[in-house]
């Protein structure tokens, strides 16, 4: 089996998945269940079984860019209600008071966020 489009495409490869993201007012929110530790589990269980380490004082590998500094904030979060903080499968990504907050030690590399943020 062969992708037919670049990854991090809609299947016709002519826009990113960034871009072809909606505005969250178009959506209902979804309620999940809870872990139920048979075929889904927490964050710190997932986190555990990844056997991704980083040191606790290691510099972030995670940023943003100079000039798209205000983008979490001010389109991020205001238009698309923080996507970020919910593809992210290792939570990463947090919002706290309306601010951005990386938790780049969660970070399992798997590059969700390099494919759904621009």
């Amino acid at each position: 089996w062969t992708l037919s489009s670049p990854v991090g495409s809609n299947s016709d490869g002519l826009k990113t998945d960034a871009k072809a993201t909606n505005p969250a007012k178009e959506f209902e929110p979804i309620d999940y269940p809870a872990p139920d530790g048979v075929l889904t589990f927490d964050l710190l269980t997932n986190l555990q079984r990844s056997g991704t380490y980083h040191e606790d004082d290691q510099p972030s590998h995670l940023k943003i860019k100079p000039d798209v500094a205000s983008v979490p904030e001010s389109i991020s979060l205001q238009v698309y209600a923080a996507p970020e903080s919910r593809f992210c499968p290792a939570a990463v990504y947090e919002y706290v008071d309306e601010k951005l907050v990386i938790n780049a030690q969660n970070c399992i590399h798997c590059k969700c966020c390099s494919i759904k943020m621009p």
